[in-house]
């Protein structure tokens, strides 16, 4: 029976886990690989909490809002993906898609831009945790004129107020820009 007993509180510890692991992750977004194209640019960036909580130390003396919120993150994600003629419609209706599946799972789309004149279209999509806070959030942009699409996730217990923040310390332009009233 103690062997039981060990057992079942070893079964009820990994559930626990499990639930509070899907839990903080629910603003996390599977993006899947992009592929590079031969001549044209690719980034990917992916930083997990302990390399943000090392990144927020380093600009913590001059912008201690923005470290609190870095080591707020769980993770962020960024795709750069240029693309030619050849894989254009490839790389756009994988964007597209992405954008289809947030709206599906029930992802708030809060900003949508679209340029004709420059060809650019940006979509803002959050997803909403406990206590007012944001889970994820998600950019999507592609670029015509720049030929390269753009995805960012990023993950962890944000305050609405601190969105512009986000942006302006990760260079992320539409999100710099961005102010939400939070309360």
């Amino acid at each position: 029976m103690n062997r039981f007993i060990r057992i079942s509180s070893l079964s009820c510890a990994i559930a626990l886990a499990a639930t509070t692991a899907q839990a903080a992750t629910s603003g996390y977004v599977e993006l899947g690989q992009f592929k590079p194209t031969d001549g044209c640019q690719f980034v990917e960036v992916n930083l997990h909490a302990p390399l943000l909580k090392l990144a927020a130390l380093f600009v913590d003396k001059d912008e201690p809002d923005a470290a609190a919120l870095i080591r707020s993150l769980e993770h962020v994600r960024v795709n750069v993906v240029g693309y030619n003629e050849g894989t254009q419609a490839e790389t756009t209706d994988r964007v597209k898609a992405i954008r289809r599946d947030l709206d599906a799972q029930g992802w708030q789309r809060m900003v949508t831009v679209q340029e004709g004149g420059k060809a650019q279209d940006v979509a803002i999509y959050l997803k909403m945790g406990e206590n007012e806070t944001i889970a994820g959030l998600v950019v999507t942009v592609m670029d015509s004129g720049e030929h390269q699409a753009v995805v960012v996730n990023v993950v962890g217990n944000i305050k609405p107020e601190q969105i512009a923040a986000i942006g302006k310390s990760l260079h992320i332009d539409p999100l710099s820009k961005l102010a939400i009233n939070g309360g």
